[in-house]
């Protein structure tokens, strides 16, 4: 343990060991080594993102034999999909098969004849019994060969983020699968909540076939055990209250909580275990958040704040501070200082615009909830995978799904209302 780095014990974005959090309460690990054992079936495992599903599963599938695991947001059409297999699974591009026997007859014959997608080389040595050696060298179907290797070597296959292939694509890709799943092989794709079923819908023959898994929100009793395994494994002592903190700034995340922690214990110079405990120096938090945050949320922050295209000049809106910003930035700055928080009604919304811009620069309700619309629309229609935010019409509220926009919101720019002492 003497030898342990920061890197092996907090793991963001990468798949954990030491700081892994079954959620053992739940069953998730049970479920999922359940589907692979059951067999015959697609299984569909959904959860929020980055909310640990790619974590669970790996970690169930490595505990469960060989498998291999394709990136949807890599796979641009179905040939690339199969190669991506094949490459993994280390099938050739081309084969040889030959064959050898003996025939009578005079001479030496040498020479080779094309067929399309073969090669076929012979030779026969001259004597009164002489020997045929025949090959043929041919190409590989990557589709045909990953499907008889993955059903042979009982070999799963995993396909984290499936929702980000095309449509159609997808149709082809389960059509293919059909035949290996009715031998047995295991699948398991993985997906957003709200595309949980759309491998149903492309392939409505396979409906009966599909399995759902669905990842439940985490709770802060879950994720305190990252922070409360992991300083443990770098000698590092902290309190309660900061772990607690950790989580809270968090947002439900487990990919941020490791953030923070490895963050937090780069800030204090740790980046192995200590021989000796040490307490962690926790008014340097503040610090390790701003810092995450210029990683995190912005591209879609900035999509947002644009809004739609727009069809005329915007009108610009003036801050009690002397800054001057459309409706969307003002917007945006008032959700950021109202927490931000996942969910915001529309009063809170009005009354935060109220602190923040001057009385002659107040857009009336019709204003405010048309950025408000058309914030969701650009959400669905120009953010790659689940929609970070949605406004609710008929219940008068705004709801940010995505932590990690959240997170950028509150930590990457000052929000606070002008006067405020926060």
């Amino acid at each position: 343990m003497d030898k342990i780095k920061l890197k092996d014990v907090f793991t963001p974005g990468g798949q954990p060991s030491i700081t892994y959090v079954g959620r053992e309460h739940l069953g998730l690990d049970t479920l999922v080594a359940e589907a692979l054992h059951r067999g015959y079936a697609i299984n569909v495992v959904t959860g929020s993102t980055k909310s640990g599903k790619t974590v669970l599963c790996n970690h169930v599938l490595d505990q469960h034999g060989d498998n291999v695991t394709i990136e949807g947001g890599q796979v641009r059409s179905e040939d690339d999909f199969w190669e991506q297999i094949a490459y993994t699974l280390d099938v050739g591009a081309q084969r040889v098969r030959r064959s050898s026997g003996t025939s009578s007859g005079g001479g030496d014959i040498g020479g080779e004849l094309s067929v399309p997608g073969a090669k076929i080389s012979g030779k026969k040595t001259s004597t009164e019994s002489r020997l045929v050696e025949r090959s043929i060298t041919y190409n590989v179907n990557a589709q045909r060969a990953s499907l008889d290797h993955l059903v042979e070597k009982s070999v799963s296959l995993l396909v984290d983020d499936f929702h980000y292939i095309e449509k159609s694509v997808q149709k082809s890709i389960i059509r293919a699968l059909k035949g290996a799943v009715f031998k047995g092989l295991s699948v398991i794709l993985l997906a957003v909540p709200h595309r949980a079923f759309d491998t149903m819908t492309v392939e409505q023959e396979l409906e009966g076939r599909f399995k759902h898994i669905e990842i439940p929100p985490w709770d802060t009793s879950d994720l305190l055990l990252i922070p409360i395994k992991g300083f443990a494994a770098l000698n590092i002592s902290s309190s309660s209250q900061f772990n607690q903190r950790i989580c809270e700034e968090g947002f439900g995340n487990p990919l941020l909580v490791q953030e923070i922690c490895s963050e937090i214990c780069i800030k204090n110079g740790i980046f192995h275990r200590l021989n000796e405990t040490k307490p962690i120096d926790e008014s340097k938090l503040d610090v390790a958040l701003a810092e995450i945050a210029k990683s995190k949320g912005f591209p879609k922050y900035s999509k947002l704040r644009q809004g739609p295209d727009a069809k005329k000049k915007r009108i610009v809106r003036e801050f009690r501070d002397g800054r001057k910003q459309d409706k969307y930035s003002a917007i945006l700055t008032a959700l950021a200082m109202l927490g931000p928080k996942p969910r915001t009604e529309y009063d809170e919304i009005r009354a935060a615009l109220n602190q923040l811009l001057t009385p002659s620069a107040m857009p009336a309700k019709h204003e405010i909830t048309s950025a408000l619309s058309n914030m969701s629309k650009v959400a669905k229609d120009k953010i790659e995978g689940e929609p970070p935010l949605e406004w609710v019409d008929g219940d008068d509220a705004l709801i940010i799904t995505d932590p990690f926009l959240l997170f950028y919101m509150k930590w990457a720019e000052d929000h606070s209302a002008p006067g405020s002492n926060s």
